[in-house]
């Protein structure tokens, strides 16, 4: 984990060096493919999406250094899901490069082909599970008296008044926000015989990165900088918070019969 703080940095040597290492590969999967066809098909699929994560890490950090609102909202009372369609496209890439090492890596030997195979399992796995609707099942709600998470077998609401800090950061080279409490033993479980499973759950974050909660705010399909300024709007203004209450309809007026 890396906190930041509100500070974004802009793309490093090694962003660009993984993108650079990238094109290198792929050209050259270009160049070998006429006279090896296995070779130049198994490194652009080896190397083509890592050159496509490389540039959405660097375009990322960019669009995040250039964004300045004023001051962000969130819709309160709602789940917002994490992205199906990034699953989807995750699981489909996996098992899409599982395939092909399958079918044109027969001369990088077994270890290659068992790893080959293991990518186009866990791929198609994740692709069907995502269709199906079986996944992902996590969700986070801004509700005006704190922020709920909710899990595969249960939700857990954070009070406002029990948070003690959040930061900005990156875990895995992902946007992540870091989300520490006063007291762990605050939160709200739902069903509450899952109440030591949370805090378990609380405590294993910790050990791992040093924050009892982190949100990847992309899987969410939320930039982060906007996401810590909806975060720290609400832990400093209750009147903020208090707008997160469901917002009814207006009654409309009858309309007139014709009879």
């Amino acid at each position: 984990m890396t906190g930041s703080d509100g500070l974004y940095p802009k793309p490093g040597i090694r962003d660009w060096a993984l993108l650079a290492i990238g094109i290198v590969f792929v050209l050259s999967g270009v160049i070998i493919l006429p006279s090896n066809r296995d070779v130049g098909i198994v490194s652009l699929a080896m190397f083509g999406p890592a050159t496509v994560v490389a540039t959405t890490i660097i375009l990322r950090k960019l669009r995040f250094r250039r964004q300045r609102a004023l001051k962000a909202e969130i819709v309160g009372c709602v789940p917002i899901r994490q992205s199906r369609v990034l699953v989807i496209t995750s699981g489909a890439t996996l098992a899409a490069m599982g395939v092909v090492f399958i079918l044109f890596g027969n001369s990088y030997g077994p270890v290659f082909l068992a790893l080959a195979w293991v990518s186009a399992v866990i791929g198609g796995g994740l692709l069907i599970g995502a269709v199906l609707g079986w996944w992902p099942n996590d969700f986070i709600q801004f509700d005006p008296e704190g922020i709920t998470f909710g899990r595969t077998r249960y939700t857990f609401m954070v009070p406002w008044e029990a948070i003690a800090r959040v930061s900005a950061g990156h875990y895995s080279n992902n946007p992540a926000a870091f989300i520490w409490l006063h007291d762990n033993t605050r939160i709200v479980v739902d069903p509450i015989e899952r109440y030591p499973q949370a805090l378990k759950h609380l405590a294993w974050n910790t050990g791992w990165t040093g924050a009892p909660i982190f949100v990847l705010t992309s899987n969410y399909g939320m930039d982060l900088p906007l996401f810590m300024m909806a975060m720290e709007r609400y832990l400093a203004d209750p009147a903020a918070r208090a707008a997160l209450a469901r917002r009814q309809l207006p009654n409309m007026p009858a309309k007139p019969s014709n009879a």
